[in-house]
């Protein structure tokens, strides 16, 4: 009997199937670190929107008043729809306020801001 060298058929199917389950998980990984580098930035850029609300809340006192309010702004050309909700907190004078973001076409939120303040004009 004469040595050959070289691989069989059957070592060859082995060793590309251990090749592709180690591709397609790497692909996977790959896949759900797009998704969440994603889903992070939306995160990042609702936050912002939401201290943006919050700013603007802080600096004009009409937006003080207790109710709701909501609106949309757009930050690096993705849309965001924000609400306010502005409440007596239980001491004369002081306000709480939610600000909730999400994305447009989304119910999930992905900023929320909630701060205690003296409306202006408070005793």
């Amino acid at each position: 009997m004469r040595q050959e060298a070289g691989f069989t058929l059957l070592e060859a199917l082995v060793a590309l199937a251990v090749f592709s389950t180690a591709a397609v998980g790497l692909i996977s990984l790959n896949t759900n670190s797009v998704r969440i580098s994603r889903d992070l930035g939306d995160r990042v850029l609702a936050r912002q929107v939401a201290e943006n609300i919050a700013v603007d809340t802080l600096t004009d006192p009409a937006k003080q008043r207790p109710g709701t309010s909501s609106g949309e702004e757009t930050q690096r050309q993705q849309t965001y729809v924000w609400e306010r909700i502005v409440v007596p907190a239980g001491r004369d004078g002081l306000i709480q306020v939610d600000i909730r973001v999400r994305p447009a076409g989304s119910d999930r939120v992905a900023g929320h801001v909630s701060f205690l303040h003296v409306a202006e004009g408070a005793p």
